[in-house]
């Protein structure tokens, strides 16, 4: 195993560099072949880019998960897996049991019909 990691560590030695001075092409010096000053800003662009969408997206994603666990505990507070007819919607409106809410939803009686006669 150590002889492995030695000939990995030896192994850029033993390689060429290939942009020695010799093995440039007649007529360029080093100083034109490199990126240079606007491929450094690019790279520091993309790399800010990136970082800000990671950032971003963990916010977005921590959010989500809040809100997930919100509605686990307040599911499990109401012992409802789910949407309740009756339930009072975010509107703080009250529900109708047939999916039918707006101002053409049929009026009911929050207390069942009358038994009286």
């Amino acid at each position: 195993m150590t002889a492995v990691l030695t000939a990995l560590a030896l192994l850029p030695a033993m390689v060429p560099n290939p942009i020695d001075e010799g093995t440039l092409r007649p007529g360029l010096d080093p100083s034109q072949v490199t990126p240079g000053m606007a491929g450094f800003l690019m790279s520091l662009v993309l790399a800010v880019a990136v970082i800000l969408l990671v950032l971003d997206f963990n916010r977005r994603n921590r959010r989500m998960r809040y809100r997930a666990e919100y509605a686990e505990r307040r599911a499990a507070e109401e012992h409802v897996g789910g949407y309740a007819p009756g339930a009072q919607d975010d509107r703080g409106d009250q529900a109708s049991p047939g999916g039918h809410d707006g101002p053409g939803a049929p009026a009911e009686d929050p207390e069942g019909p009358d038994r009286r006669g």
